[in-house]
C-alpha cells in the first residue's frame, strides 16, 4: 500500500485491512488521492478502514449498524467522529460501485463535537523555549507560539517558495491540513531570523525533503516541556483576547474551516473571569461600561440597548 510506510507494514501487519477488504480499500484511497486529499488524510483513512475491517471481521456487504456501534462504543469522542466519518465516506463510495447495498452509518447521527480540554502552553514555558541553545528549537517555538502553526505546517516550510517580503513585511504561505493553503504575516523578530537562514527547506530532512513531524514535536517538547499543539492553543488564546475577541480573524489565521472550531480551543484567561465577577459586584451603576483594556478593546462606551430583568 503506497500510502503507508512500507517498513511499518512489514513489522505491523495490523495496519492491513482484512484480506477481502484490501483491494476495495486501496481503490478507495486511490480515488481520494485523485480528488485531492492530502497524504496525511490518506494514511489516516487507510488505517481507520483497516482497523474497522479487522474488528467487524465481516464481508463489506454484511456489515450493519450494530457492527459499527460495537466498533465506536469503546472509542473517545474524537476517535468516534473520525471513524464514523471514514466508514461513511467509504460506504458512500462502495455503494456507488455496487460493492455494498447498505450504509451502516445511515442510522447513526454525527458525533457531537465536545469542548476541547487541551492545555495552553504557559508563558514561562514559551520563554524557556525561546532561550534554548538549539536554534532550530527557538524557531519552531516561535512558529508555534507566535504564528499558531501546527507541527506539520512547520515541517513543510520552504524558504525558497513560501516566503514573500516587501515594504509591509514578510508573508508566509502555509501548507495546511487537507492541502489547504493560507498566508500569514510573520512577526518582525521571527522574520529577521528567517532572512538569515539558507534557502530551501527550513527544517530539511536527514536524506531528502523536509524533516518529519515527529522531529518538530521533539524540538518543541524538549525546549518548552510542552507538546507542540499547546503552543498553537497559546497563540489562539493570546490573539483572541489581545485583538478585541475577534474570533473570525483568529479562525482565518489558524486555517480553521469555521469559527466554531476556533472557539473550542481558546483558553479562558483567569484575568477575564476575575474582571467578569468583579464587574457583577458593582451595584447602583449603569450597565454601560468602558472597554476592557485586558482584551484589547478600545476605550469607548458600549451600550446595552435593552435590559430585561425577570
Amino acid at each position: 500500500m503506497k500510502y503507508w510506510n512500507e517498513n511499518r507494514k512489514q513489522y505491523y501487519t495490523h495496519v492491513e485491512p482484512r484480506t477481502d477488504w484490501r483491494e476495495p480499500v486501496e481503490k478507495w484511497v486511490d480515488w481520494m488521492d485523485v480528488v485531492g486529499r492530502s497524504k496525511q488524510t490518506l494514511r489516516t483513512r487507510y488505517y481507520q478502514l483497516s482497523r474497522f475491517s479487522r474488528v467487524v471481521n465481516k464481508k463489506i456487504n454484511d456489515v450493519n449498524e450494530d457492527d459499527l456501534i460495537l466498533v465506536l462504543a469503546p472509542l473517545g469522542a474524537e476517535a468516534k467522529r473520525g471513524m464514523r466519518a471514514a466508514v461513511r465516506m467509504f460506504y458512500s463510495w462502495a455503494i456507488e460501485r455496487k460493492l455494498a447495498t447498505v450504509d451502516p452509518t445511515a442510522g447513526i447521527p454525527p458525533i457531537a463535537m465536545r469542548k476541547a480540554h487541551g492545555k495552553v502552553c504557559p508563558e514561562e514555558a514559551i520563554e524557556k523555549g525561546l532561550g534554548s541553545i538549539n536554534k532550530d528549537a527557538r524557531i519552531a517555538v516561535m512558529l508555534g507560539a507566535f504564528c499558531g502553526l501546527r507541527r506539520i505546517e512547520i515541517a513543510r516550510i520552504n524558504l525558497s517558495k513560501d516566503i514573500t517580503d516587501d515594504e509591509n513585511g514578510m508573508m508566509l504561505r502555509i501548507h495546511g491540513k487537507g492541502n489547504k493553503e493560507r498566508e500569514l504575516p510573520v512577526p518582525a523578530k521571527l522574520a529577521a531570523i528567517l532572512r538569515k537562514r539558507p534557502k530551501g527547506w527550513l527544517f530539511p530532512g536527514r536524506f531528502s525533503g523536509h524533516c518529519s513531524v515527529d522531529y518538530i514535536a521533539k524540538l518543541i517538547k524538549t525546549a518548552t516541556g510542552y507538546p507542540s499543539h499547546t503552543l498553537r492553543r497559546r497563540f489562539e488564546t493570546v490573539a483572541y483576547y489581545r485583538n478585541g475577541c475577534n474570533v473570525v480573524l483568529v479562525s482565518r489565521m489558524l486555517g480553521h474551516a469555521n469559527a466554531t472550531t476556533t472557539m473550542r480551543y481558546i483558553g479562558i484567561v483567569s484575568d477575564e473571569m476575575r474582571n467578569a465577577v468583579e464587574s457583577a459586584t458593582q451595584t447602583g451603576m449603569g450597565i454601560t461600561l468602558k472597554g476592557n483594556p485586558v482584551v484589547g478593546t478600545p476605550d469607548v462606551n458600549y451600550t446595552l440597548k435593552q435590559v430585561v430583568i425577570g
